[in-house]
């Protein structure tokens, strides 16, 4: 078993544990739960990691017979609340059956990683609906006090479909029943009752904490303790960020980082056992370790999305620092600490493919919109939605299907993309009709409004008939949204972004200021891409035209030992940085002719995960490079003291 060295073993006070299950044997997966006061319960009894559009991932941990924690745990539970933050055109893609299917998927793949699943039989199997007790710290079962009757997770469609309830397989619905009661069973929907122990009967706010009150699926996975974030501030030797608020989580990311030989913490790591190059080599040694170690945990990362991105053949659209993580090995003095480093990617990505026929192109959809994030281009942030009047000027019967062509107004400003759809769902008496289709901004007529034409699709002779008969009536409450060609090149993009925090910045520099200033000397780069001379160079070109731009973008970002720039480059050659921001550079869709993707669509094809391959091939040769200036080369040493001898004994003849 892997285990962490110098992680803390005890809960320290103010923290329990309970099993997540009814389970036998001296060893037990457990969730960590806060201590509540004295009148009984905590109003977050748990500490929640993360959570996503379709998961709550809880602190937990092995426990075996004398009460030692033998391993951090993810306690990963299926939860489609978070589903209310997504755009209505993703949801309307979902169901429960492909929330299942990829839910298996997703444990599947971390089971290929080393130490990825700790399998427990939940990742295809429905668990039953569980409480924590919390005042004896023990499971409860989802179990009606009053009718003595346990609650379930209702997969039974006939059951369903009798009771005049949306089905399971084909919606987003689901409801709580009781097997035990047949055909008499009340149904407690999900989406209203938010998994209340109180609702159902089992225990009193409180008393009872639901762990996973709605039945869903689960995963067991070993906690990484580092943020990526927290690992490279480490590297470059400042403290960064707070780190997380719950106190137990920063107790294990900062003994995570202690060494057992002689239980250093952080600072003295930084500074001896956990690097190759100690002091005596001053900073100049210490320059060129940090851009290994960066460029490491960095390629690993990249590494771990084309992994992702590969497997589901979709675009993750969700990536940002906080996806990652870092795993740390035992480093007892036969590999440094910082050496042991292992990135692993612990958010799943969000992107969904839009099924529409009658088009070649593949779309995909992010969960969440409207928010702006640093790591989310442009594209992401464009999603338009809202409400408005449809004027239908015309139907044409295509051999792909029905085609639909008229006139949206709206008050939203509307501002389409290159290749973008414009999701629309609408009434025609009462079927309910949805469509995608190209928007033409300028052949519109009138202020507020954009003309449309669908693409073809299948309807059936009713709606294509009621249609003809709604032409030039105008169709009121027509619910619309922007949805822009996104694929990989987002991720690329944000992958670009994350190689900017983790190279250049530093002290007191911020990711903004960084970001801002790397895309200056991109677009100042640019004006000589007509003189045929490769990247790097023209970037060595623009540094010494203006010293200011060492002083902003030079190698001494990596540490806080450095100097500055001059003292920064006498370590590192200038043509390894140059070449590591060209590659940087290189990552951000669409910023210049330099870019390796022209928009944000602009997947390779035969697999939208080959986008990465190029940085991924430039990544393991600047490492090459960096170990080449870390680890010496003896034959290669000794051709050049046989040179330089010869030379000697010509000089003396």
């Amino acid at each position: 078993m892997f285990v962490f060295a110098g992680l803390p073993r005890v809960l320290p006070a103010g923290y329990g544990c309970a099993p997540v299950a009814e389970q036998s044997g001296p060893v037990r997966v457990c969730v960590v739960v806060r201590a509540g006061d004295k009148k009984g319960g905590d109003s977050k009894p748990f500490v929640v990691l993360r959570e996503t559009l379709d998961a709550k991932v809880f602190l937990g941990c092995l426990l075996d017979a004398a009460g030692r924690v033998q391993e951090w745990l993810e306690i990963w539970v299926q939860d489609l609340s978070g589903l209310s933050n997504a755009l209505t055109a993703y949801r309307g893609v979902l169901t429960n059956k492909m929330l299942d299917e990829r839910w298996v998927a997703r444990c599947e793949a971390f089971s290929t990683l080393e130490g990825g699943l700790i399998s427990t039989g939940w990742e295809s199997v429905n668990p039953p609906l569980s409480f924590i007790d919390l005042k004896k710290l023990d499971v409860i079962g989802a179990k009606d006090r009053k009718s003595g009757a346990v609650w379930s997770l209702c997969q039974d469609e006939a059951l369903l479909a009798s009771k005049g309830v949306p089905g399971y397989a084909a919606t987003l619905s689901r409801h709580l029943y009781q097997p035990e009661l047949g055909g008499e069973t009340a149904f407690l929907p999900l989406d209203v009752i938010g998994a209340d122990p109180a609702a159902m009967g089992v225990g009193a706010p409180g008393e009872a904490a639901a762990l996973n009150g709605g039945g869903g699926l689960m995963m067991v996975r070993r906690y990484c303790p580092l943020s990526y974030e927290q690992f490279v501030d480490a590297i470059t030797g400042v403290d960064g960020e707070a780190g997380p608020g719950d106190a137990l989580l920063s107790n294990i990311a900062a003994t995570a980082v202690a060494l057992p030989a002689g239980g250093k913490a952080v600072g003295e790591a930084r500074t001896s056992n956990g690097w190759l190059m100690l002091g005596a080599m001053g900073s100049s040694g210490r320059l060129v370790e940090a851009l290994h170690l960066k460029l490491m945990v960095f390629a690993q990362a990249v590494a771990a999305v084309r992994a992702a991105t590969s497997a589901g053949q979709m675009p993750m659209l969700n990536v940002a620092a906080h996806s990652f993580r870092i795993r740390l090995g035992e480093g007892a003095g036969t590999v440094p600490l910082w050496w042991t480093a292992q990135t692993e990617l612990v958010e799943p990505g969000e992107g969904i493919e839009l099924p529409i026929e009658g088009t070649q192109a593949k779309y995909y959809l992010a969960g969440r919109g409207g928010g702006l994030t640093i790591y989310a281009p442009a594209g992401i942030g464009r999603t338009t939605q809202g409400k408005g009047w449809l004027r239908l000027r015309n139907v044409v019967a295509d051999a792909g299907g029905t085609i639909l062509e008229g006139t949206l107004s709206t008050q939203e400003r509307i501002v389409p993309g290159r290749n973008d759809l414009l999701w629309l769902r609408f009434a025609v008496g009462a079927t309910r009709v949805d469509l995608y289709a190209t928007v033409d901004a300028q052949g519109a007529m009138g202020a507020g409004e954009i003309r449309i034409r669908t693409i073809p699709q299948r309807l059936n002779e009713g709606v294509v008939a009621q249609i003809n008969s709604a032409l030039g009536v105008p169709i009121p409450e027509v619910n619309f949204e922007m949805v822009p060609l996104l694929s990989t090149p987002c991720d690329l993009y944000a992958l670009g972004v994350l190689a900017v925090r983790t190279l250049l910045v530093g002290g007191k520099r911020a990711l903004p200021v960084a970001l801002d200033e790397l895309l200056s000397l991109a677009f100042q780069a640019s004006k000589q891409a007509e003189s045929g001379e490769d990247l790097a160079t023209r970037l060595m070109t623009v540094f010494e035209s203006d010293k200011r731009w060492a002083a902003a973008l030079g190698p001494q970002a990596l540490v806080v030992e450095a100097a500055d720039a001059n003292e920064a480059f006498v370590a590192i050659p200038p043509r390894l940085w140059f070449s590591t921001l060209a590659m940087v550079i290189r990552m951000f869709t669409g910023l210049s002719a330099d870019s390796s993707c022209r928009d944000y669509g602009d997947a390779p094809g035969g697999g939208v995960h080959k986008v990465f391959d190029g940085v991924l091939d430039e990544l393991y040769a600047l490492l090459t490079a960096c170990r080449s200036l870390i680890v010496s080369d003896y034959s290669l040493n000794a051709e050049v003291r046989g040179v330089v001898q010869e030379c000697l004994a010509g000089a003396k003849g």
